[in-house]
């Protein structure tokens, strides 16, 4: 009896190996290799941005990713799909290179396979993406976004991502696309575009992988009312010591004094507000412009002050004068410079 009951243990055990081989094939290899690489059908869909950071050189977004490919080997009798988790079949084990250790995936990693083998992947992204900004023109900048799926273990040759035509059949150019309304206040979306591309993660190293791009410029109001506007009237305060006579050098100091404490505590609190960078931006030249204008308008006082005190009141008086047009003209004629022909 007890060799019986023995034998009955071990049947079970694997009549359960059997079941369980049945729910889990074993196709971890890329499905029929020798027909060239891998066809994978890519949906991008953008359902909201919701922030970029450009201290951070980031963007905040939540993505939706639909993948399609064959697999002969999947294929079966039932009238539905059959679900698998991920890890099971072959897949085209894809990353987005530019995601961050925060971004969140919504759905359980499975694929759902239909009667004739083919495969669908769906996942739903949430987080920061990191993007390398070029701010040389800040605040009036237009930036390329991307995203950028890889398929981590294969090249070109093996694996080739196509748009998926499903959305194109069903009116999403190019396979994807982007929410109609979006969460970003300060910026304007204009083109997007999907790609195959190439991901070289080292030389001699390429994979194969798939852009979705998207352009966006900068709404500049926020800065023009915020940051620009009380600089240029903090500049033209300063102007105001031009038109006091230079024997009152009490109320012509105070003036230039004002105004150059005044430009030093308002830079002090715009500065959260400026991603920190190796290098000078337009806005940055404009700020450096107006303080060296206010300093200079500060240097002017001085020298009609002393020119007052040794007896030369003409010549502080056409000082005055001149500066009076000299430097509105500076101003003016810098500001074009910097904000007209901005910085790439």
């Amino acid at each position: 009896m007890k060799k019986i009951g023995g034998l009955l243990v071990v049947l079970l055990a694997m009549s359960s190996q059997v079941a369980h081989g049945a729910e889990m094939p074993a196709v971890i290899d890329r499905p029929r290799p020798q027909d060239g690489p891998t066809q994978v059908s890519v949906g991008i869909w953008i359902a909201d941005i919701t922030s970029i950071d450009s201290a951070q050189q980031s963007f905040t977004a939540e993505i939706a990713v639909v993948l399609r490919w064959k697999d002969p080997r999947l294929a079966h009798t039932g009238a539905g799909v059959v679900r698998y988790s991920i890890e099971q079949v072959w897949h085209p084990r894809i990353a987005i290179v530019n995601e961050t250790s925060a971004v969140s995936r919504k759905f359980s990693d499975y694929v759902e396979v239909e009667p004739d083998g083919g495969v669908i992947y769906r996942q739903r992204y949430a987080g920061p993406f990191t993007q390398p900004l070029r701010l040389r023109s800040f605040p009036l900048d237009r930036q390329t976004f991307h995203i950028e799926l890889v398929a981590t273990r294969y090249r070109p040759n093996e694996v080739m991502f196509v748009p998926d035509q499903d959305w194109i059949n069903n009116g999403l150019k190019h396979g994807g696309g982007i929410a109609p309304s979006v969460t970003l206040p300060d910026w304007t979306l204009e083109k997007w575009e999907t790609k195959p591309s190439t991901y070289p993660l080292a030389p001699g190293l390429v994979y194969s992988s798939y852009v979705f791009e998207f352009t966006a410029s900068r709404n500049v109001q926020h800065y023009i009312w915020k940051v620009i506007l009380p600089l240029v009237l903090i500049v033209i305060m300063s102007w105001a010591v031009f038109w006091i006579t230079p024997n009152d050098a009490g109320p012509q100091i105070s003036i230039a004094v004002t105004s150059m404490l005044t430009l030093i505590a308002y830079r002090f609190a715009i500065d959260n507000q400026l991603p920190p960078l190796p290098y000078t931006t337009n806005l940055d030249a404009f700020i450096l412009m107006s303080t060296v204008l206010v300093f200079f308008s500060f240097i002017e006082v001085l020298v009609t002050t002393i020119l007052e005190d040794q007896k030369r009141n003409r010549l502080a008086i056409t000082i005055d004068r001149f500066c009076r047009v000299i430097f509105p003209v500076m101003f003016a004629i810098a500001s074009i410079a910097i904000f007209v022909h901005p910085g790439s």
